[in-house]
């Protein structure tokens, strides 16, 4: 995989932080990468190891569509008070999806809601009904490679490492920024206009 970390570090050195609506954008963010995203048959779901926290909205929104996903899902799973877990992160109360023994991978753990094919149940239902992506598929699953800390955009690059044969990051013949290469998801993390003012400063930064 090719990297040209140019972009994000101009940027930087130029422009100091690189600030939208409140959330600080990461250099990799704006890097230059010969990849693409994952795609149907590569996928091994190695960003689906875990459980992920939760919005507010997101539990009772998810339990809408309940009948739905256990179609999808074994019978062993069916049972929805099962479903969520609560925890702290950063010392607050959070609620979370729970984890479940991986089939594919003996010994580790999944996210509740992954299919035995490897597919998210939560995207499946959202696709099959139509719905407006996300969909129910929870904001931080959404969003993925990309992820917000402390207020900050930040790219995961640490799961695929993990994860012997993850296709996460295809090669490609194309170098172009993360935030063009996952366009959607840097939508979903800063919205429609908080997209359109990432394009604008780095182009204008660009043109300098």
């Amino acid at each position: 995989m090719s990297v040209h970390s140019g972009i994000g570090e101009e940027y930087m050195q130029d422009q100091g932080e690189l600030v939208i609506k409140g959330i600080r954008i990461e250099s990799k963010v704006l890097q230059e990468r010969n990849v693409r995203p994952c795609g149907e048959g590569k996928c091994i779901a190695a960003c689906c190891s875990g459980g992920v926290w939760l919005r507010e909205d997101e539990a009772p929104r998810i339990l809408k569509w309940a009948d739905a996903i256990k179609a999808c899902l074994p019978a062993d799973r069916h049972d929805h008070s099962n479903w969520f877990e609560s925890g702290k992160d950063d010392e607050e109360e959070e609620i979370g999806t729970s984890t479940v023994d991986d089939p594919a991978r003996p010994g580790q753990h999944c996210c509740v809601f992954l299919q035995p094919d490897r597919k998210c149940s939560l995207q499946v239902v959202s696709q099959e009904n139509n719905l407006r992506w996300p969909g129910i598929k929870p904001f931080y699953c959404a969003t993925y490679p990309f992820y917000t800390e402390d207020d900050a955009l930040m790219v995961d690059d640490e799961t695929p490492l993990k994860f012997k044969g993850a296709a996460c990051r295809r090669p490609s013949s194309d170098k172009r920024p993360l935030y063009e290469i996952y366009k959607m998801e840097a939508i979903l993390a800063l919205g429609e206009d908080g997209y359109r003012e990432l394009l604008s400063r780095v182009d204008r930064s660009r043109r300098r």
